[in-house]
């Protein structure tokens, strides 16, 4: 039986993903040039897009986590 919950709505659309970006900067404590917020904007719609893709994959309630393997 695969389980689903509701998941955020991803991908991102630009204005979302900039008001996470906006959120995020005081957060993170990492400074941001101006003209580097478009690119960052694409990053996280990009991140959101791949999160799209894991978030979809269904999982039967069964699965376990694989176990650690160390070289």
């Amino acid at each position: 039986m695969t389980t689903s919950s509701p998941s955020p709505a991803l991908p991102l659309d630009d204005e979302t993903a900039g008001a996470v970006v906006d959120a995020m900067m005081p957060l993170v404590g990492i400074p941001m040039a101006p003209e580097w917020r478009e690119t960052v904007i694409a990053n996280v719609k990009a991140t959101a897009a791949a999160a799209r893709l894991v978030l979809d994959f269904p999982l039967d309630d069964s699965v376990e986590p694989a176990p650690v393997f160390r070289a």
